[in-house]
């Protein structure tokens, strides 16, 4: 059984909404790992957690813009 990729050009209206709502799950496990390595970061004032602190927020970030590009794909496709 040969493995489908998702293309975001080549998806259709159920496979983006599949992908937002997996994105917005993503989104959410994100912003609990932050505010647990923020809570962990007060209480430690460790350089670990201030990395993991950056990294997640890069992250979060990136996710934000990918949910972004789903979003203005799903609109081309329901005009």
């Amino acid at each position: 059984m040969k493995k489908q990729k998702f293309v975001l050009a080549e998806a259709s209206l159920d496979e983006i909404n599949k992908q937002l709502r997996i994105n917005m799950f993503t989104i959410v496990m994100l912003i609990l790992v932050l505010f647990m390595n923020i809570a962990q970061f007060m209480r430690d004032y460790s350089l670990l957690y201030g990395v993991l602190i950056a990294i997640m927020a890069f992250f979060l970030f990136v996710m934000a813009k990918s949910r972004t590009l789903l979003t203005m794909r799903k609109q081309e496709l329901t005009r």
